[in-house]
């Protein structure tokens, strides 16, 4: 494994980690630094039928962060790092679209 890749990888599992953290911490009603930091607010900007529940962030990062142990585990990045990136690099597309454009 490179030493981007590997990188990378502790990225993910630092990121994910402190974003399941902030959802946590925004679906209690905490309001600190992290839970407030680009978070919209108001109303959801889509219907609830389009609009991405909550459960959909816990998801995606608990997988991101199985995916980068499991590439660190195995010393190998290969499809699964891959994965890691395409599922960051669509998350952050489709974030930017809606805070910045809806």
């Amino acid at each position: 494994m490179k030493k981007w890749q590997e990188i990378w990888l502790y990225f993910v599992i630092f990121y994910s980690f402190l974003h399941i953290i902030r959802d946590i911490f925004q679906d209690l009603g905490i309001e600190n630094i992290l839970s407030t930091f680009l978070a919209s607010s108001g109303a959801p900007k889509v219907s609830a039928t389009i609009y991405w529940t909550i459960f959909n962030t816990y998801v995606i990062a608990s997988v991101e962060i199985v995916l980068a142990l499991m590439c660190l585990r195995r010393k190998y990045f290969g499809l699964l790092g891959n994965i890691t990136i395409v599922i960051a690099v669509t998350s952050a597309i489709l974030w930017s679209f809606y805070y910045f454009y809806l």
